[in-house]
C-alpha cells in the first residue's frame, strides 16, 4: 500500500466502514467508534482513536489517570495512550481540549492486507482494555 486511497480500498475489502477525506481516513471500529488514519512525513500510517479530552479527565484525577494509562500501555500493545497537545495541533489552545487518544504507527510502503486487519483488530482490543482506565477517570468529573 502506498497511499490513503490504497488503505481505504483495503479497509473496504476487509468490510470496515470508512470515509476517505483529503488528508485522512475515518474508519468505524466495531461499527461505531471512529479512528483517524493519516500518513506522516516518514510515510508511515498513523492510527489514532480519541477516547476523551483532558478536560473530561479533570485535574483531580489526572495523576491517577496518567499512572493507569502508563500501566495499561503494556496490555494494549502495539497501541499506547497519548495526548494531542497544542504543539501537535496549533488549533488546540486550551489544555482542556487536548484529545486523549490511543495511537499506533505502522510502515505504509509494505503494509499488507493482513497487517492492516491486524492493526484494526488490535485497536478494537486496545479500546476494550483501555475503557476501565478512562471510565474511572471520568467518573469523578461527570
Amino acid at each position: 500500500m502506498q497511499s490513503l486511497t490504497d488503505v481505504q480500498n483495503m479497509l473496504e475489502e476487509l468490510a470496515y466502514e470508512s470515509v476517505l477525506n483529503e488528508n485522512s481516513i475515518v474508519v468505524k471500529i466495531g461499527g461505531k467508534v471512529p479512528a483517524v488514519l493519516t500518513v506522516n512525513a516518514k510515510n508511515q500510517l498513523d492510527i489514532t482513536c480519541q477516547l476523551a479530552t483532558l478536560g473530561e479527565i479533570g485535574e483531580e484525577r489526572a495523576a491517577e489517570f496518567a499512572f493507569g494509562a502508563l500501566d495499561a500501555n503494556t496490555r494494549i500493545k502495539p497501541y499506547a495512550f497519548a495526548l494531542i497537545s497544542g504543539e501537535d495541533d496549533a488549533s488546540l489552545e486550551n489544555q482542556e481540549d487536548w484529545p486523549v487518544v490511543l495511537t499506533d504507527t505502522v510502515p505504509l510502503g509494505d503494509l499488507s492486507k493482513e497487517e492492516l486487519d491486524s492493526a484494526v483488530t488490535s485497536l478494537r482490543a486496545a479500546l476494550l482494555a483501555s475503557r476501565e482506565v478512562v471510565t474511572a477517570a471520568q467518573a469523578v468529573t461527570a
